[in-house]
């Protein structure tokens, strides 16, 4: 890493910032990219972060979500820095049940992956609907990988933009964060909302890291709409970061990306 990065890196942890999308366990396809709790707490502390919104990867990869959602809520519980999120997979007949038990045991969200857990982005819509009975922010997972690099093994599966629009058109009054859509999707994705883009839509970072201009652009789409989350340990979040870092922009605008 150059003497420019590191400065720039030093300037992101003077920010205070809140990772919008991070997780605890193993990743299947590449050894290196596994988070503990102490793990998470060493990345928080290198990169002044003031909380780490968390899941668990096994809830996204097990038989069902509980064994995951049952381990990020205990390894959150004495720290402080870190939020826990529960993983609701719509179509298991169960979740209802679920989400209110997160939600009484102490998850601070919700996220959906229906690209993992291989349901219509529609469904979605009733977690939705139950997460905000509970005051919970939900999360969709539009991906965690890119499909040029993806395993041959793995589950996932891209969802369609359009159908991203519909929900999000469908639940206009819900704050909702989009995980991991790339500058062309995110292109798409405005276009099909045109100016109805629902106040609380937010769309994290990790997958826009190139080119590195486009936090600066006032052009770029849904500019004001962009949440610092890294994809941490799956995503290297330094990447990320530097993209912040670099793009000149005034404070109130940087404290809207990092502070959720």
């Amino acid at each position: 890493m150059t003497a420019a990065a590191r400065m720039l890196l030093r300037g992101f942890s003077e920010l205070g910032a809140t990772d919008t999308m991070c997780h605890l366990g193993q990743w299947p396809y590449r050894l290196s990219a596994f988070a503990d709790a102490g793990t998470l707490r060493e990345y928080g502390r290198r990169h002044g972060l003031h909380a780490i919104w968390v899941s668990h990867l096994a809830a996204l990869f097990g038989f069902d979500t509980r064994t995951g959602n049952e381990a990020v809520l205990s390894a959150c519980a004495c720290e402080p820095l870190l939020r826990p999120f529960a993983v609701i997979d719509p179509s298991e007949t169960g979740w209802r049940e679920e989400l209110e038990w997160a939600a009484d045991a102490g998850a601070q969200g919700v996220r959906v992956a229906p690209g993992m857990h291989h349901y219509d982005v529609a469904l979605a819509a009733e977690v939705i609907d139950a997460a905000a009975r509970r005051d919970l922010l939900v999360q969709v997972i539009v991906r965690l990988d890119d499909a040029r690099v993806r395993h041959p093994s793995s589950p996932a599966r891209d969802l369609a933009v359009r159908d991203l629009a519909e929900l999000v058109r469908s639940r206009p009054s819900s704050p909702l964060h989009l995980s991991g859509l790339n500058l062309a999707e995110a292109t798409e994705f405005s276009r099909h909302l045109g100016d109805d883009v629902p106040p609380g839509v937010r769309l994290d970072m990790w997958h826009l890291n190139g080119p590195t201009g486009v936090v600066s652009d006032p052009g770029a789409p849904l500019g004001d709409r962009r949440v610092f989350g890294s994809g941490f340990p799956v995503q290297t979040p330094e990447a990320t970061m530097l993209q912040i870092a670099s793009a000149g922009l005034p404070a109130d605008r940087l404290r809207a990306i990092v502070t959720p």
